[in-house]
């Protein structure tokens, strides 16, 4: 069974630097497993890593879909995996959408699913609006209900659509199955006031950097369109403010509240799987954590 190496953990801890040290050190290349970095013209809001920061390091999943496509963690592994499989080093996969690493390691079967009931749901969703859907997500699946973002639409008609067909997006059922990789999990961890901190101080720079005229460019391509891109965190907040719903400020502390909660999810996620080591990165330079993992695996 081939070994892969995860790198995790919350928005803004710092996984994209380490993963590259890493690689470095290892003589790899990345794969992300990032649902948003999957998206191109998305680079200020979802921080994707540019040429300079990669020093030079191979990263695979990124850019890869159009804004106005859907696209599925079943695509994922089917997508990553190929690639995983033909490469000759330790894969260094890094990344903070948990569920992409489940997908990777134990494969959904949620590829065959009835596309006359998706269409069903998705009517559900147009004429009685997302909460109805929400609803249904919280009578089927709770555990997935406390633990998704219930304002993504895509996100909660696909965990519906999971949930009725007996399975559950949060649990994955399939874990029965045997493993496809070893996988050596590690999440970057920092205090919760530091993350705050660096949460809101990643959100001002991405605003400085031109997240609004980023969104205004995706807007004039494609629309505003129904897929998980247009429902990101930062995206949907400053499509809002472009409406003239809010003003600036406003936009930005909700980018910043709505980022915080989604960290919150995430650390709920990931006591759910199977982590090979927590790292502590407060006060620790990049090759200080680098070790840290290195000294893990020996």
């Amino acid at each position: 069974m081939k070994t892969i190496i995860g790198i995790t953990g919350t928005t803004s801890v710092g996984k994209s630097a380490v993963g590259v040290k890493l690689a470095q050190r290892l003589n790899s290349e990345i794969v992300s497993a990032d649902s948003m970095q999957i998206y191109k013209g998305m680079d200020i809001g979802t921080a994707k890593i540019n040429a300079c920061e990669t020093c030079g390091i191979v990263h695979h999943m990124i850019d890869i879909v159009e804004p106005c496509d859907n696209y599925s963690s079943f695509l994922y592994q089917l997508q990553a995996s190929q690639i995983i499989d033909r490469m000759d080093t330790v894969p260094v996969v890094v990344g903070g959408t948990g569920f992409y690493f489940d997908s990777l390691i134990y494969p959904p079967e949620f590829g065959n699913l009835k596309e006359t009931r998706r269409k069903e749901l998705r009517a559900i969703l147009d004429t009685q609006g997302l909460d109805a859907l929400c609803d249904r997500l919280k009578q089927l699946d709770a555990e997935t209900y406390g633990s998704i973002d219930l304002n993504n639409p895509q996100r909660v008609l696909r965990a519906v659509e999971i949930a009725e067909s007996g399975a559950s997006l949060s649990r994955g059922v399939w874990r029965n199955a045997e493993a496809k990789y070893n996988l050596k999990l590690f999440v970057l961890e920092r205090s919760r006031d530091s993350l705050y901190t660096q949460i809101d101080s990643r959100v001002d720079k991405m605003i400085d950097l031109g997240l609004v005229d980023e969104v205004k460019t995706l807007v004039n391509k494609y629309g505003v369109c129904d897929t998980s891109a247009f429902q990101a965190i930062g995206y949907k907040e400053i499509i809002e403010y472009l409406r003239g719903s809010v003003d600036l400020s406003e936009t930005v502390d909700k980018i910043k509240i709505n980022t915080r909660h989604y960290a919150k999810r995430q650390i709920t996620y990931f006591k759910k799987m199977d982590v090979f080591k927590y790292i502590d990165v407060e006060c620790k330079s990049v090759s200080e954590i680098t070790d840290d993992i290195l000294n893990s695996l020996d």
